[in-house]
């Protein structure tokens, strides 16, 4: 299983989104690894729910396991190729969280994939964060997948130019950290 740093361009674009809120130097990217495919597949046979139709990465303390190889080059990016980036970022926020506040996401990452199956990760689109923002809630009052969608769903809507305003205090959250 091949592993590598984060490129320049991976680092440019968690920036984006982390600012230097992660230690990207530490930060190592295993690709080819089937066992995260072979995880999901357990996971979801537990929860009841149907065998995963997209690969799964994995993400432990600041190694990040992807089950093929990724599209995140330059040249993937300036094709507006966003997809792989996205799931990158998506791993990232657990990268983000394992350094701020150490292994226990593990536990809560695996604990809500385990009780709620995919749902884990619905944050509730624009509507959820416009709802949490109006509650006066944090990131923290998400649980760790729907974080890193959170994040990934900005960097997304960012690199298209879409609205990003309603994730922009969350991400803040992030930034700041």
């Amino acid at each position: 299983m091949p592993r590598r740093r984060l490129t320049p361009s991976e680092v440019r674009e968690g920036q984006l989104v982390f600012a230097q809120g992660l230690p990207y130097g530490r930060i190592w990217v295993h690709e080819a690894a089937r066992w995260p495919n072979w995880l999901a597949r357990i996971g979801n046979a537990l929860t009841g729910s149907p065998p995963p139709t997209v690969d799964n990465s994995v993400t432990i303390g600041y190694s990040v396991y992807f089950p093929r190889s990724l599209h995140t080059r330059d040249t993937d990016l300036e094709a507006r190729i966003f997809g792989d980036m996205a799931w990158l970022i998506h791993e990232l926020t657990h990268t983000w969280q394992y350094h701020h506040s150490g292994p226990r996401y593990i536990t809560k990452a695996l604990r809500v994939q385990l009780t709620k199956g995919p749902s884990a990760y619905d944050y509730g689109g624009l509507k959820g964060l416009r709802k949490a923002a109006d509650e006066h809630r944090s990131l923290n009052d998400f649980n760790p997948e729907q974080q890193g969608d959170i994040a990934r769903d900005y960097y997304v809507r960012l690199k298209l130019g879409l609205d990003k305003d309603t994730w922009e205090p969350f991400i803040a959250e992030i930034k700041g950290s």
